[in-house]
């Protein structure tokens, strides 16, 4: 997955990402940085999740986001 097209298609946007195997992520795609996704998330309070893109499989918007 390229840098570029994530920050066209995917910044702001609540997502899932896939980087193989049993792992996935989901949360806010909040910055791209670097070859780095970081991704947003609230579950008790606020944090990030920083995957390298060249990492992700698949990633697709969260159905009704």
């Amino acid at each position: 997955m390229k840098q570029e097209f994530i920050e066209k298609y995917y910044l702001g946007k609540e997502v899932e990402i896939d980087i193989g195997g049993n792992t996935t992520y989901r949360g806010i795609a909040a910055e791209c940085n670097d070859g780095v996704l970081s991704l947003k998330w609230t579950i008790k309070e606020e944090g990030y999740t920083h995957i390298e893109i060249e990492k992700i499989a698949v990633m697709w918007k969260t159905l009704g986001k």
